[in-house]
């Protein structure tokens, strides 16, 4: 990413701690991270006016005093900032930080919930979406961005929910040439983010926090590729795994994904259709076992396997594993292959031969 000036830089920092859905949404830490992060860019010479501080924190919310008057974050505070405010703004450079509540839904977007979102209205942000908005000509004055989301990517089926979420996309618009976007994510496909509610901090954000400071004194903005590498360099182990996108157009659009995005295919497969390819594995005598299930798992492609949320009963995990492979490209495919070595020869073999003989594209490679 080019330089850029510090008085040519503007942000849109929200951090949501407290939901209109009540008490079990609370979630410590988020705001008390966004009044961080401003501090950070005040110190860095970014102006207070230039800073648009959008927070909803619990009583007793830590972090920084900050000269910066924040607004709630709730949908139309938000909306207000992205489809009026910075439209109408030019700069050199744009932040975006995020702090809040997250899910992915079933077709592998990002949703970050608004603070006004309840438990029959659950508001939220389509973030692919707007990322993808934010390369068109509706946002013509930001060539370059850089996103931290710190949220969780847990896969929206896992949490019960009754109701299908709203979604809202933002205007359509004109891909723009030279535009530059680096996100950097908490979290990996299907996971959580790890929140420490004592420090009111989340891990995420207390690790680019701290990569961001170690480049004090450099170029501005700072080597977001070194910054990337260092977070997720400290979530090697355990349940998270920050992931980065960089997207960059000119001849033609390059998108880099580190760790891939989970997504359905063009066709999705219907859910009738799952619930068979559930019911079939359920009824496999060695899938009943959770070592043999883990040898599956074993033979899928690592980004895959890594998202699937393990389940201690045999059929909620392979529910669990199902609808998680749906979510990527040929992850249904690569289920299949992985499940070759299972029962080889069997009935049951030649059952899932039929049902992906029906359901899934053919092999290129075959």
């Amino acid at each position: 990413m080019t330089a850029a000036r510090p008085d040519r830089t503007y942000a849109v920092v929200v951090g949501v701690e407290r939901y209109a859905a009540g008490p079990s949404w609370d979630l410590p830490g988020p705001a008390a991270d966004a009044r961080r992060f401003t501090a950070w860019l005040r110190g860095h010479g970014v102006p207070a006016s230039h800073i648009f501080l959008l927070l909803d924190p619990l009583a007793g919310a830590g972090g920084p005093e900050v000269d910066v008057t924040a607004a709630p974050a709730g949908r139309e505070a938000v909306q207000e900032v992205l489809t009026r405010r910075l439209p109408a703004l030019d700069g050199d450079l744009l932040w975006v930080f995020w702090g809040g509540h997250g899910v992915t839904d079933p077709q592998g977007h990002r949703r970050l919930f608004y603070a006004d979102a309840a438990a029959d209205d659950r508001r939220n942000l389509d973030l692919d979406a707007w990322l993808t908005a934010f390369t068109t000509d509706l946002l013509p004055g930001f060539r370059r961005q850089v996103w931290l989301v710190d949220s969780c990517q847990t896969f929206v089926e896992d949490l019960g929910f009754a109701r299908a979420l709203p979604s809202e996309l933002p205007p359509g618009g004109d891909r723009l040439p030279a535009r530059e976007q680096f996100v950097l994510l908490a979290s990996g496909p299907g996971q959580r983010a790890v929140n420490d509610p004592a420090r009111q901090t989340g891990a995420f954000s207390r690790a680019a926090l701290a990569a961001l400071a170690a480049t004090d004194g450099g170029c501005w903005p700072p080597d977001m590729n070194v910054v990337a590498e260092t977070v997720i360099g400290q979530f090697n182990e355990g349940a998270q795994r920050p992931t980065s996108l960089w997207y960059r157009s000119g001849a033609g659009d390059v998108r880099h994904l580190a760790f891939p995005a989970p997504r359905r295919r063009e066709e999705p497969v219907p859910d009738a259709a799952l619930t068979a390819l559930v019911n079939l594995l359920a009824g496999w005598p060695t899938m009943a076992d959770r070592d043999h299930r883990q040898l599956v798992l074993d033979g899928l492609p690592t980004d895959q396997a890594g998202a699937i949320r393990r389940l201690a009963a045999p059929r909620p995990d392979i529910i669990s594993i199902v609808r998680t492979s749906c979510r990527y490209p040929d992850g249904l495919a690569e289920l299949v292959r992985a499940l070759a070595d299972v029962e080889p020869g069997s009935l049951e073999q030649s059952e899932l031969k039929d049902w992906a003989d029906r359901w899934l594209p053919p092999d290129p490679g075959v």
